[in-house]
């Protein structure tokens, strides 16, 4: 390695090193759960991660629309890369099954998965994301749930926009001998709720979008094979031990949705707290190659959820004994 190499490593980490002394950071937020940020109704609390579903949803939309509000017959720009996209992950899940990808709204189910998840995942990365949120005080935790908690002010466990010198949540204005709230940091008694947070570290949005998947490879199966599709499950002519691999069928068939929502939500949020916890220990250098390294992890979730989804309605529609062929 030559010195110009190692000299440029060790103002890298001399950089790191001295960050942490020169940014202010708070203390790093870790919640298993969504938090509320506030109800619009008793009872109908809007989480952070909901937010983002939103947010992903108008993201998707708005691409939708800037790639096909023009279609020409020779695509260009936009148009252009979203059919090669398109068409790629057409072929691919095509490879599992052609017959039942091109049925009825199988490719489209799929690809909104896919597009969905990996949005929803690379919007979770954005500068901003994890360290932006209200300051909450102790005392209004326990309302949360309902979404009435008090005393919410903007707050920030990171830099936002530049550097900020204090770590105070509150300072004294000298003239009007009042208390202002200022972005970094909060104070005694109080927790920071962040403002956004990935869908697919939100276990309720994972549990869903598995339970989707999981209907819709029943119907694709029932709509392949009609009532013979049962008999995978209650299988009473090959005998006991027919009739027991049926039962282990029917249980690995619900285990989907515990496993298609645990991998989902384990992976992307296990990601979430290794940044934040990297950020809060070197906030600069150290985190960044993670940030590359967690992009590649939201692609391949999404990627493996998708694929997965058109592998079990593949063998949805495979007759009994048909893999035997």
């Amino acid at each position: 390695m030559s010195a110009k190499n190692i000299g440029i490593i060790v103002v890298a980490l001399l950089i790191a090193v001295g960050s942490v002394f020169v940014i202010p950071t708070g203390n790093p937020h870790v919640s298993v759960k969504a938090e509320t940020l506030f109800a619009i109704a008793p009872g109908i609390p809007i989480t952070n991660s909901l937010i983002v579903m939103v947010i992903t949803d108008v993201v998707l939309i708005a691409l939708a629309m800037a790639a096909a509000g023009t279609m020409k017959m020779v695509p260009r720009g936009l148009q252009n890369v979203m059919e090669m996209v398109i068409e790629g992950f057409y072929n691919i899940f095509a490879g599992v099954n052609r017959e039942w990808i091109a049925r009825g709204p199988t490719f489209p189910i799929i690809m909104t998965i896919f597009l969905f998840v990996l949005v929803a995942n690379w919007i979770g990365l954005l500068p901003g994301v994890g360290p932006l949120g209200l300051c909450r005080s102790h005392n209004s935790e326990e309302t949360e749930h309902q979404g009435m908690g008090q005393d919410v002010r903007l707050a920030s466990v990171a830099p936002v926009g530049g550097w900020q010198p204090s770590m105070m949540s509150e300072e004294t204005d000298t003239k009007s001998d009042t208390k202002k709230p200022i972005i970094l940091g909060c104070g005694p008694g109080e927790s920071i709720i962040p403002l956004f947070r990935t869908p697919s570290a939100d276990l309720n949005f994972t549990f869903g979008l598995a339970l989707l998947a999981f209907v819709y490879i029943e119907i694709t199966g029932f709509q392949a094979l009609g009532g013979a599709y049962l008999g995978k499950f209650f299988n009473f002519k090959d005998g006991v031990m027919g009739f027991l691999v049926g039962l282990l069928e029917l249980i690995s068939e619900f285990a989907r949705i515990l496993a298609f929502a645990f991998r989902l939500f384990g992976n992307v949020f296990a990601g979430e707290v290794v940044l934040v916890v990297l950020a809060f220990m070197v906030p600069l250098a150290l985190p960044l190659p993670f940030f590359f390294f967690e992009a590649f992890v939201g692609f391949i979730q999404a990627f493996v959820f998708a694929i997965l989804t058109m592998a079990f309605i593949a063998i949805a529609v495979t007759p009994h004994g048909g893999d035997h062929h």
